[in-house]
């Protein structure tokens, strides 16, 4: 608080009472003291006064900020190469996806030009494949004509020697033929479910080879792209940011904030790898489910054949009841007819069979065939995705703040090879004390000057940690139209409103005094001085709040005067309620200089003016 000081003191008083007692040494030194001071009593003080006015008393406190962009993206090279150009330089201007820097592709050119020609022999491969497949398809389907046109003929041949015997067959004869019929159907079913059979169990080991292998390409590929490194990675990530986010607990911002950025890193490299596994995946899963389905049709189809085998063998019983019943009379019958169906299901199954196997084995040489085109292709698209990580673009739109890297030189994943700010917003750090802090608001509008250049800024974080170097509590605040004249890392004046107090008591702030740590001031009533405490609030260079003590009835004396006390008659000229006279020599400040001078010739000492009164009390008791 800003204190009044007069000089004088009791130097000063004790020098005129020994000249007084030396001069009237009849009437003794202690009248002539208490005869100056009533002389001194009886002066009137022309003094300078005003009314008190209600108002509202806003303080700004400033403080130094560092500038800073919103955004700033590192762009990191992915592989090692050297560096064949670059036309970027520091405060270029640069977009999304624009072209920074291009690196040697001779590498990665050789090895897409190789996965090329893989993928180009696999796919002349699935093309035989698909010819030779349709060829034996042609050829079952002609195989199945011809025996179809053998079938009926035999048919015809049997049925006309059928029915030259049925003349000689009683009614049994057709019981024996739906019986005959039923065995030879499930003969034929038999043989199928059978072949069906052995082929499901040739597929099936074919099928599992596939699964082995598919198996294995994937396991290979994940320890190549370090899945499970990514696995932990991630799961280290959610138990971080599960731990900072405890009920109960309340978390650290900045380190919630770099938990929560390290889960977001961690679930996209994950996913990364997890993309670029996805084909081999989907072929292990598909592996699997063929496996899984040739074995489940194998099993049904050697049930298949124990369910023919059980009813053919009720057929044959009962058939050989009815044979031994007419086995006289049928036996011829029985026998040309039986050698007739022999002879054609033999023809039938043996030409179909031959036709079906050429089918499947071509089927699959077409289905191994396309696999490996589908491996090829893996390999292409694992050849171009390593060639595009030799053209570094820029992620973001924005400023170059920093370039490392040059023609020629080697870039490497180890070094940031350039730094890119979006400077469309700006932001500006500053610290503040514990005390400050309590008065600042996230939203609250703020002033930033540069080099005379005034911006405004909203206040957007608050810190709620200590900086250990510094002791502050860190504030960051945005500025929405930065320009040029913000330059990343360079220092700012900030300006905020820090304590304001309303509906208090406005009176210029040389009006207080100050008794110890008692602050008081000095009123006029009925042309008297009298000294009232009071309660003050905030101040400035020019005004100070009074919360209690004092009321906008007061007439509060607001010039100096060395004089002034309680009790002390004054005469009093009333200035504007701003604490300015309305004249252009304020008469206080006449007062002040007078007093002064005075003061200064005497002895120089320089002491409070709230300690004047005591000191002059003292020498006059003296």
């Amino acid at each position: 608080m800003k204190r009044h000081y007069i000089k004088s003191g009791r130097g000063a008083v004790s020098v005129l009472l020994a000249a007084a007692c030396a001069s009237t040494l009849l009437f003794g030194c202690g009248d002539a003291a208490e005869s100056a001071e009533e002389e001194t009593m009886s002066e009137v003080i022309p003094v300078e006064a005003q009314m008190p006015v209600e108002g509202t008393l806003v303080l700004k406190n400033e403080f130094v900020g560092t500038v800073s962009p919103e955004e700033s993206v590192y762009v990191i090279p992915m592989v090692t190469a050297e560096v064949l150009s670059t036309g970027i330089s520091v405060g270029d201007t640069v977009t999304a996806g624009q072209e920074l820097c291009k690196l040697d592709t001779e590498a990665a050119e050789l090895q897409l030009a190789s996965a090329q020609a893989q993928y180009n022999s696999a796919a002349a491969g699935v093309q035989a494949a698909e010819v030779g497949y349709e060829i034996a398809q042609a050829q079952y389907d002609s195989t199945v004509a011809q025996m179809d046109v053998q079938n009926e003929q035999t048919q015809r041949q049997k049925d006309l020697t059928m029915y030259q015997m049925q003349m000689q067959i009683d009614g049994i004869s057709d019981g024996i033929d739906d019986i005959n019929e039923q065995i030879y159907q499930l003969e034929e079913d038999r043989e199928d479910a059978k072949d069906q059979r052995d082929d499901l169990n040739k597929a099936r080991g074919k099928a599992n080879e596939y699964v082995k292998q598919a198996k294995a390409a994937y396991q290979a590929a994940a320890a190549a792209y370090g899945y499970e490194a990514a696995q932990a990675r991630y799961q280290a990530a959610i138990a971080a940011v599960t731990a900072l986010e405890t009920p109960g607990v309340t978390p650290d911002p900045a380190a919630l904030e770099a938990a929560k950025k390290e889960l977001e890193e961690a679930a996209a490299a994950l996913k990364e790898v997890e993309e670029k596994l996805k084909p081999l995946a989907e072929a292990l899963q598909a592996a699997q489910t063929a496996a899984s389905q040739t074995s489940a049709a194998y099993e049904q189809a050697k049930a298949g054949i124990e369910s023919i085998d059980d009813g053919k063998e009720k057929l044959e019983d009962s058939l050989s009841d009815t044979y031994k019943t007419k086995e006289q009379t049928e036996t011829v019958k029985n026998l040309t007819e039986a050698q007739l169906n022999i002879d054609t299901q033999q023809v039938q199954d043996i030409g179909k069979r031959t036709a079906a196997l050429g089918v499947d084995s071509a089927a699959a040489q077409v289905n191994s065939a396309r696999v490996g085109a589908a491996g090829a292709k893996v390999g292409i698209d694992s050849a171009e995705y390593q060639l595009d990580m030799y053209t570094l673009t820029a992620p973001i739109d924005g400023v170059i703040e920093a370039v490392n890297v040059k023609e020629h030189d080697f870039a490497s994943p180890q070094t940031p090879a350039f730094v890119i700010s979006n400077k469309k917003t700006m932001t500006v750090t500053f610290g503040v004390s514990e005390g400050i802090r309590g008065t600042l608001r996230v939203g609250q509008n703020i002033q930033v000057d540069r080099n005379g250049k005034l911006y405004d800024a909203v206040i957007t974080e608050i810190g709620s940690m200590v900086d250990q170097t510094t002791g502050l509590f860190m504030i960051k605040s945005c500025v929405s139209t930065p320009d040029d004249s913000l330059l990343t890392g360079s220092s700012v004046k900030v300006t905020a409103e820090t304590y304001s107090q309303t509906d208090a008591l406005l009176i210029p702030y040389d009006a207080v005094y100050y008794d110890d740590s008692q602050p008081y001031v000095y009123v006029a009533q009925n042309g008297v001085a009298k000294r009232m405490d009071v309660e003050t609030g905030i101040f400035d260079m020019e005004l100070i709040t009074v919360l209690s003590g004092l009321s906008t009835e007061d007439t509060l004396i607001t010039s100096w005067s060395a004089n002034l006390r309680e009790g002390a008659e004054v005469s009093v000229r009333m200035t504007e309620e701003s604490g300015k006279d309305s004249t252009e020599t304020p008469a206080a400040d006449e007062t002040d200089a007078t007093e002064t001078s005075s003061a200064d010739e005497t002895d120089g000492t320089e002491i409070p003016a709230e300690d004047e009164t005591n000191s002059t009390q003292t020498a006059g008791e003296e």
